[in-house]
């Protein structure tokens, strides 16, 4: 399993904890996030407040699917995109998804910050800025795609930068016309 179906995966799973208090208890969500309830008071939840917990929780769902399909993780068949190649969405999906759990992890650290240290605020940063740095790891090293030189064997996504190779510049030396 390469690191992009790890991440895909890992979303999915991350996006189902989310939801699914969200689709199973949409009333204990909505009452623990009213500031009356934590006071003592009890307020009840409308169907309005029931339908968009359960949507949201839907949504969640549906994104995390989304992010497994497109990624290549599970290939719809074996026919329009082959093994060694991957999906082509897949840098596109690891990004928007990448931007997601930021987002998401910045929302939840604010909501910490100014909700007097509420431990769920900090799981959910703690957890979305986790799959955030996980995708951007993935988006900046984990290229599967080989650039290694069939003539020198060497990889050829290297540069000089900051360092020279003086050996191979050694190499390339002209050879003086006299």
């Amino acid at each position: 399993m390469n690191a992009v179906s790890v991440y895909s995966f890992t979303s999915l799973a991350w996006l189902s904890v989310e939801a699914i208090p969200l689709i199973i208890w949409p009333a204990l969500i909505s009452s623990l996030l009213s500031v009356d309830v934590q006071r003592g008071s009890h307020i009840p939840v409308n169907e309005i407040q029931e339908y968009f917990a359960r949507s949201l929780g839907f949504a969640q769902i549906a994104v995390g699917f989304l992010i497994v399909v497109l990624s290549g993780a599970l290939p719809l068949t074996s026919l329009t995109v082959s093994k060694e190649e991957g999906s082509p969405y897949t840098d596109a999906v690891v990004l928007i998804s990448m931007f997601y759990h930021a987002w998401s992890g910045f929302y939840a650290y604010l909501r910490y910050n100014s909700s007097q240290g509420q431990v769920g605020f900090l799981l959910g940063a703690l957890g979305s800025g986790a799959l955030a740095t996980f995708g951007l790891w993935i988006l900046l090293f984990a290229d599967d795609k080989g650039h290694i030189s069939r003539r020198t064997g060497a990889d050829k996504r290297t540069s000089g930068f900051p360092f020279d190779n003086r050996e191979a510049d050694k190499k390339r030396v002209p050879k003086k016309q006299l």
